[in-house]
């Protein structure tokens, strides 16, 4: 050997660790930045995150019978109203049962309801970078895109549950980026132990949020169309057809469980679901530029610019998987269009959970911008301006401001409700008059409560009374009163803790 493949092999050996170290680097920020998000808002969440918690906390005894309010002192509620009802099958049960088993081991918090999507999000990162590196085999397009989604505001927002939807999106798109993980995996070596992780997680991804949990079959599809002429593909459709029906096999027993369990309820669901498409649900309305105007929201200030210029780049480099790279533009398109055009219900989460693949073609071109620019001292700069407003400190240093009124009043209040068992009597099970939807809180902190942030009508306080039951309520806060037959109620006690 010369002396130039003498000197070349340590200085590659150099490099890989380099990058090695680079990625341990990036996913340990990822992990801190998600566990610091997750502990340091020690309250429930109002949308969607209380109403997840406290199902996931009910799941931690009973995992096969979803429920919100366990005890309801009555009958008379709605049982499709999926804020205050019974038995809650409004999201499908995986992340739930996650959040579930967390708490069982670690302890009823805020913090451990949170864990699995700190886990999950992390490791969505270093599934980023893997399937990058597959897709474009170079190591510093991958280690940016997984930077992307390290420092991802918007990730952040969700796994702390101040996004709504929060930890059931974090969870769906984990299963998502996973079984493309798997398929991209595939790609390279067609092993029977990828597919059977793709339909595993793909099963999975539709056990958080439904059908577009199929996603990644989407891309594959259309690869095995193109090639429809090749020799070998009928190999291929029977390794997509086995994915598939495992995929079945994972997600199709619940379905069936809950329409045999709670049939009502169940069909009610599943009809809600469709409605989301003919319909603005819950008022969340939107024209097809919805999402279009929420990319700075969902990818950082200007950073959304980089996906289209990269989304093309990946057509004209040699270096790039073109099977992969069509079935990812595949999946963008899909997802985006479904819920631009097709979909009548807007809601910005909808689309994140490509957004891991969006963030793949904008680190190519990040990469190849940096790579014209050429300077050292230039592209330094450039790539810490890239991550900052991924990141967006500015933003979360506001939110975490002393000066954050509406922050501050959920720390006390969830102060209060921490303690609640503590400061009523010890017979006493039901509590009213707190906040909106605080009942949650209140039922999360104190599994033995049953709470409502409204006051029961005249003929449920009748019944309560016949029971002998006592109540407990919060004291005549803002616009929350005390109307008579509450006042008059002979087993009440009054909670002397100003909301």
């Amino acid at each position: 050997m010369n002396k130039d493949g003498l000197l070349l092999k340590p200085l590659s050996l150099f490099k890989r660790i380099q990058e090695h170290i680079t990625i341990v680097i990036i996913l340990t920020v990822g992990l801190a930045l998600r566990a610091y998000m997750a502990w340091v808002d020690p309250f429930l969440h109002p949308w969607d995150e209380r109403f997840h918690a406290l199902v996931a906390r009910n799941m931690m005894h009973h995992p096969f019978k979803p429920m919100l309010r366990a005890f309801p002192v009555t009958d008379n509620y709605d049982p499709n109203l999926w804020c205050c009802n019974h038995i809650w099958l409004h999201k499908q049960p995986l992340f739930m049962w996650q959040m579930a088993l967390s708490m069982k081991v670690f302890g009823v918090s805020t913090f451990t309801m949170r864990l699995p999507s700190i886990i999950m999000g992390t490791l969505m990162v270093l599934f980023l970078y893997r399937i990058v590196l597959l897709l474009t085999q170079k190591k510093e397009i991958a280690l940016i895109a997984a930077g992307l989604l390290a420092l991802s505001n918007y990730h952040l927002q969700m796994i702390s549950g101040i996004q709504g939807m929060d930890h059931n999106d974090v969870a769906f798109g984990f299963y998502v980026l996973a079984s493309i993980w798997a398929y991209s995996e595939y790609v390279r070596r067609p092993k029977w132990y990828w597919i059977v992780l793709v339909g595993l997680f793909a099963g999975c991804a539709i056990l958080n949020k439904w059908l577009l949990g199929l996603l990644v079959f989407l891309g594959w599809g259309l690869n095995i169309l193109f090639r429809l002429k090749n020799k070998g593909i009928l190999k291929e459709i029977k390794h997509f057809l086995a994915a598939l029906i495992i995929c079945c096999i994972v997600f199709i027993p619940w379905q069936l469980y809950i329409l045999h369990q709670f049939p009502n309820e169940a069909n009610y669901e599943f009809a809600y679901n469709r409605r989301h498409i003919s319909e603005a649900v819950e008022g969340h309305k939107g024209t097809a530029l919805f999402y279009i105007e929420n990319l700075p929201l969902l990818f950082g200030n200007y950073i959304f610019l980089f996906i289209l210029p990269g989304g093309i780049l990946v057509f004209f480099k040699k270096h790039i998987h073109r099977a992969l790279s069509f079935a990812f533009w595949a999946a963008i398109i899909g997802v985006f269009s479904f819920f631009s055009f097709i979909v009548k219900t807007k809601i910005q989460g909808y689309f994140f959970f490509v957004a891991p693949l969006c963030m793949a073609f904008a680190a190519i071109s990040i990469y190849y911008f940096c790579k014209a620019i050429k300077k050292v001292y230039l592209i330094v700069p450039c790539l810490f301006l890239i991550f900052f407003l991924t990141l967006n400190p500015v933003q979360i240093i506001n939110y975490l401001s002393p000066n954050n009124t509406e922050r501050n009043n959920r720390i006390y209040n969830a102060g209060i409700y921490k303690i609640l068992e503590k400061e009523i009597p010890s017979n006493t099970k039901v509590v009213m008059n707190m906040n909106s939807f605080e009942d949650i809180d209140v039922m999360f902190f104190n599994n033995k409560l049953t709470a409502y942030h409204w006051t029961l009508s005249k003929n449920d306080v009748r019944f309560m009374k016949q029971q002998k039951m006592p109540l407990a309520v919060f004291q005549i806060h803002g616009n929350y009163n005390l109307p008579a037959h509450i006042q008059q109620y002979p087993y009440l006690f009054i909670i002397n803790k100003p909301l």
